[in-house]
């Protein structure tokens, strides 16, 4: 009977030491943008004046048009015989997002903008765990199948507003409190791999609102983010 109770310890064990574990190196880029009942595509901005009788009212920054996004990472994976999968991600990434600008105000004149536009810069290390499934293809090739979620914390955001009809120099502030502390995405991922090299690509579907606590109309806003890859394996 004893035999019972060893037989599992043995194969817990004979899985344990079957395993693969590999380190990698990546580089992605792709596009973010916002997404919700906060976030526009375009917005107008205005200097105020006593003529037009206006105040002033800031371009809005919460953009819902894709912007480029980049980021650098490094992984560590275990792949046991079943060819099941852990892994762990962590690196830093620029999330980026844009607003389209239609109008300005200067006073009591209105000029419709061409190409103007506010990009918005959130900065976050990110950190993803994963569990997932290899499919080896042939030798040396395999596609795997992965699912998580981004753990994002949230460093600084800051905007920059591009109007060049108007403005030669570009305007820039930081939106303090924008980006949170913790934005939680969770994600997909597909990755086939050959010796050495690498190609990812996933989609991450944040679900933390960043205007969470705000007050003044519509308050929700969630981070989108399609990310392609490349990594390569250390060891």
């Amino acid at each position: 009977m004893k035999i019972l109770y060893v037989l599992p310890f043995l194969l817990f064990c004979k899985i344990s030491l079957a395993q693969r574990t590999t380190f990698s190196v990546g580089l992605n880029s792709g596009i973010s943008r916002f997404a919700g009942p906060s976030a526009e595509k375009t917005t107008s901005s205005s200097t105020g004046g006593p003529f037009c009788n206006c105040a002033m009212r800031e371009a809005s920054y919460l953009g819902s048009v894709p912007a480029a996004t980049y980021g650098a990472s490094l992984a560590v994976q275990h792949e046991y015989k079943n060819h099941f999968l852990l892994g762990l991600e962590a690196g830093y990434e620029n999330l980026r997002t844009r607003i389209n600008i239609e109008q300005y105000q200067i006073d009591d004149m209105i000029f419709n903008t061409e190409n103007a536009y506010s990009i918005t810069r959130n900065h976050f290390i990110n950190i993803f765990p994963s569990a997932g499934y290899n499919f080896p293809l042939a030798e040396d090739l395999n596609l795997s199948l992965r699912g998580g979620a981004d753990l994002g914390i949230g460093l600084s955001s800051s905007s920059r507003l591009v109007i060049r009809d108007i403005f030669e120099d570009d305007q820039h502030a930081d939106r303090d409190g924008l980006a949170p502390g913790l934005d939680f995405r969770p994600r997909i991922e597909a990755k086939i791999s050959g010796k050495r090299l690498g190609l990812t690509v996933n989609y991450s579907h944040g679900v933390t609102n960043w205007l969470n606590g705000w007050a003044g109309g519509p308050t929700e806003l969630y981070m989108r983010v399609v990310r392609v890859g490349v990594q390569y394996r250390l060891f």
